[in-house]
Formats: structure tokens, sequence, C-alpha cells
């Protein structure tokens, strides 16, 4: 039987297509998203700067990651020309600083708004009213905005540093605000603190935590989903650490392996705006449980061994990043050296011409922004999104990441709730 499911409640929308056998299993898949937005076009012919404010843009959730990104890619392409380029530990470490804060709060967002509310309604359950969440969300926001200005959209990431100036009195500021942030997921999210969280996850006893996330991991279970959603075991980070994990064998990873993949598009007689993602022609996982594999992150490398790239595996991932990156933060907070300059100017981009690439590791896995640039206008530009990693469309022989996971679920609505565990975007896909 073939069935079509509109998946709503995430950043943007897409089609699910199922067929399943007389039981109601889900036998095969295809995804579709069925906007399409040309922001990529939208660049050509314009000042390369000019990047920097409207490819924060692509994404409600993530546009800081673009940001980063573009900034990254532009900076690349001085030095590609061989222009110095110097940026202060300082600008470094505060561009780090926003970018773990708009990961946090996705994560936040992700577990309350999706895995909360959709296991909870599947089950016939009254899903909770996630106020607290969202007010603690937007309290990483304002951290955020601190150093940045506003969130999202911010355009404060420039070539040569950031136009903050920070005092001892914002970070002060933002220390208060990590430390709230900190004890909500402490208390409501884990309910337990980091140590115990660490030991339960290496002991196997993550579903005996009393906090919201032992609720979703519950849920789960009692769906009968729990250990389901396993994909190809492949996983890829192109952010500052480049590595790839294939069934536990590690090896480097090089950006000039990525290539897009249209055999899938509307253009090309497909189903989908998307373009395909490859590494070495193959699909990869991108993301938390990555990233959290090749940082050999003890907790989540004890359950990848018993569960592999399970649906557990995949939310603990994300889970246990909210906590590692409020660590990351409160130690450069702690470390900022405002002395100092937040902006080393660069010359002029109309004087450069060059090809550059920006890799950053964001909410959802590897973000990659290409460009050629001819004195100082931009000539082509490409995006690769996470979510064309994680969700590409392949065929029944070869499925992509999230088409794999979503094969042999009892029933559609199983197979769409594993579907959201890789927190779906569509809006950054069909750029």
């Amino acid at each position: 039987m073939i069935t079509h499911e509109l998946i709503e409640r995430i950043e943007g929308e897409a089609v699910l297509d199922f067929k399943t056998d007389k039981s109601g299993v889900v036998q095969d898949a295809n995804i579709r998203f069925i906007h399409f937005r040309g922001m990529e076009a939208i660049l050509e012919g314009r000042n390369a700067l000019d990047a920097l404010v409207i490819t924060p843009r692509v994404c409600g959730i993530c546009g800081h990651s673009h940001l980063i990104a573009t900034v990254k890619m532009i900076e690349n392409v001085y030095r590609n020309a061989g222009v110095s380029i110097r940026i202060s530990d300082k600008a470094n470490a505060i561009r780090q600083i926003t970018l773990s804060c708009e990961l946090i709060q996705n994560h936040i967002k992700w577990l309350y708004l999706v895995m909360l509310h959709e296991s909870a309604k599947m089950l016939g359950e009254e899903p909770s009213v996630a106020l607290k969440a969202l007010y603690v969300s937007s309290q990483v926001n304002q951290l955020c905005a601190l150093f940045s200005g506003q969130w999202p959209h911010s355009s404060y990431a420039l070539p040569g540093g950031v136009t903050c100036d920070p005092t001892h009195i914002e970070v002060m500021q933002a220390l208060k605000i990590l430390s709230d942030v900190e004890c909500f997921i402490r208390d409501e999210v884990l309910g337990c603190d980091v140590d115990a969280f660490a030991q339960a996850m290496e002991q196997n006893k993550v579903l005996s935590l009393t906090g919201d996330f032992g609720t979703v991991l519950r849920n789960f279970e009692r769906l009968g989903v729990l250990e389901q959603g396993k994909s190809h075991s492949r996983f890829l980070v192109l952010g500052d650490t480049q590595e790839i994990i294939v069934h536990s064998q590690r090896s480097g990873a090089i950006a000039e392996n990525v290539s897009e993949d249209s055999s899938q598009t509307f253009a090309e007689g497909g189903n989908t705006y998307a373009k395909n993602a490859l590494y070495n022609g193959e699909f990869f996982e991108t993301g938390p449980l990555a990233r959290a594999l090749v940082q050999e992150r003890t907790g989540i490398s004890a359950l990848h061994r018993l569960y592999g790239d399970s649906a557990l595996t995949r939310i603990t991932a994300r889970v246990d990043e909210m906590v590692s990156l409020c660590a990351e933060v409160r130690e450069l907070l702690m470390s900022l050296d405002l002395s100092q300059p937040s902006f080393i100017t660069p010359p002029s981009i109309e004087s450069i011409s060059g090809e550059g690439i920006g890799i950053v590791e964001a909410p959802r896995g590897s973000l990659i922004h290409r460009a050629t640039i001819e004195k100082g206008k931009i000539v082509s530009y490409t995006i690769i999104t996470p979510t064309q990693w994680n969700l590409g469309n392949g065929t029944s022989m070869i499925p992509g990441i999230a088409q794999k996971a979503m094969i042999g679920a009892a029933s559609t609505a199983k197979a769409s709730l594993l579907f959201r565990t890789f927190d779906v975007c569509s809006v950054c896909t069909t750029h």
C-alpha cells in the first residue's frame, strides 16, 4: 500500500511517501521537500560581504551557523588568494560561544517541542506545555545576543573578527544566564547532575533517569521504537575535526570528496527539491551522534556499542551534547581575554579573487559554504546543509540515512517519529 504523509511541526514542511505491506510494516519510504527558495541563486553577482546578511536568513533556527560558515569561507578566499588575514583568539572564542549557544537552544526546542510532544501524542497522552523550556531557550538566545547583537539572523561576524567588544559586565551576565541554563538541564532535562548522567550512560541506565529526557526514552520504549531507527552506521564530521567513522573504523575526511546528487530532484524527474549530499558517493549521518563518536565521548560510545545507531543512541547524543556544550561555553567565557582586538581590518574585498570553503558543525551536522569570488563579486555559491546528509532521498536499493532508519517500522506513524529523531529542517535544504 502507498500512503503520503505531510510532516509539519518542523522547520518547513516535508512529505513522506510510504510503501507498506498488508500488516502496515514500512517496506520503503521516500522523502520529499516540496518548497524551493533559491538562496544560492540570489547570492550570485552580489558583493561577497552581502552574503553575511543573506545567508543567515537561509534558516530561522541555525542562522548563526550559516553566518560563521560564510565568514570562514570569505576568510578562506583571502588566504587562497595569498592575502594575509588575522583573527584574534578573542574573536574566534566569541564566534564559538555564539555558535554553541545556537546548538544548545536548538537541542532544547527539539527535545520538548518535537520528541516529548510527538511521542506523548502517539501514546494518546496530553503533551506537556513546554513553557519553561521555551523560556530557557530564549535565555540562551539572550546570551548569544550579548555578543551577536540579536538572534536570529545576526551579521556580527566579519572577515577579520567580530563587531562586538564585550565588557566584563556582559561576560558576567553571560555566565549568570549559563548557570540558569545548566540548572534547567540538570533539574528538568536530566533529573540528576551531569556526573550521574554520565554514569547512567556508561552503565546503560538512561531509562531510569527521572527528567524529561528519561520520559522521552520511556515513551519511545512504550511505542516499541526505542531500539529501532538504525541506519548505515556511517558517520561524518567536517568541522574542526574532519573525520569519518564506518562501522567503528576511523579515517580522515577530506571536504573535496563531498558531492551533491540531483538524481532525485524535481528538475531531474524525481520527487524533491533537495539534492543529496554524499561522501565518496555514499550517504553518511552527520550531527550530534557523529560528533560524539568522533570525539569519543565515553557515554555515547558505550551506548553505541550496545544499541548501534538506534533512536536511543541518537536522542541521547543530542542531550549529551547540550551538557558538553554548556561546559565548553563556560570555559570560553572564563578564559576570554577582553584586552585583545575584536576586529583586525583586512584588505578590501574588492581586491580579492579566488575560491573558498567554510565549514562549521551546525545543530544538525556538517554545514558547507563554497564560493568563487571575482574582485569581490560572487560568481558562484554552493551551500550543503546537514539535512541534505541525513534526509537525502536515495533508492530502494541504496536508501538515504533517514530512509533506511524508517524501513521496518511497524507503522507509518512510528516511521514518522523515527524520521523526527534526525531533527528535520526543510528550509535549509531547498535553498
